[in-house]
Parts: structure tokens; sequence; C-alpha cells
């Protein structure tokens, strides 16, 4: 729960749906949870006025640290590499985040068409857990009831 006004990464749970089955994929024991906005800059300098400036958006980054605690999340990385190989279609997924604020209400978001990839399988070493990172990108976050 929150602590003293403030949220912690307890307050967070996070959900990543495949887009082609549909399925809920286990992403493990999630430790650390990096989002990102993009954006696109834009500006104008005209003459005889002072420059403007804008903001394009332009999706998520989000990049998540894993515990690995089972082969899942690496089985479907492999499912999905094999698919892609084969030539079957790609179809992005999304991440379901709820969070409970400070003041006890709920605040839900669907990160759509997200796509998924393991970008680092871990280093092993007999004393320490194997830590696993994803990355994530998404084109759109959207509040949901």
């Amino acid at each position: 729960m929150p602590v003293n006004g403030m949220n912690t990464g307890v307050d967070y749970a996070l959900f990543y749906f495949d887009g082609a089955t549909g399925a809920l994929v286990d992403l493990g024991d999630v430790q650390n949870v990096k989002i990102i906005a993009l954006k696109h800059d834009i500006k104008s300098m005209p003459y005889n006025r002072v420059p403007r400036y804008g903001y394009v958006p332009d999706g998520f980054k989000i990049d998540f640290s894993i515990t690995r605690t089972g082969a899942a999340l690496e089985d479907f990385m492999v499912a999905a590499s094999a698919s892609f190989n084969a030539g079957a279609i790609q179809k992005p997924g999304y991440l379901q985040e709820t969070i409970i604020n400070p003041d006890g209400s709920i605040s839900r978001y669907q990160y759509t068409e997200m796509v998924i990839f393991l970008t680092d399988h871990g280093e092993i070493s007999r004393d320490k857990p194997v830590t696993l990172a994803l990355e994530g990108m998404s084109s759109e976050k959207v509040p949901i009831a």
C-alpha cells in the first residue's frame, strides 16, 4: 500500500497479454520497471515572431528487470521467434497496469499495441539469481475502467 502519500513498487500490478493468443504471459518475478514516454520535438522559427515549440507523442518504451523463476517467459520468446521465422502474422499485445493511489483510489491503464523482446537472457552464476532484461514498446497508454 502507499506509504505516507507516496507510491511504491508494491502499489503496482503489471500483466502482459499476447496479441496472437490472448493469453496472459508469465513475466516471472518482476523486480524493476522503467516506463519512458517517447516524443518527437517540433519547432517553428518564424522571422517575425519568437520561436514556437511542441511535442508529438510517440508511444512508450518499457524496460523490465526480472528474476528468473521459471521457463515461461523464455519459452514464450522462443515460440514467438519461431512463429516469426515461419512467416506467421505477428500481433501486438498489451500491458495492463493497475495502481493503488495514495488516496486509496485505483488507476488502471493499458499500454496498447505492445510488443516485447527478451534482450538479456541472464548472467548465470552459482551464487546469485539469474536476472533477465525484457524490453517493450507500446503505441499508446489509455485509461480503463
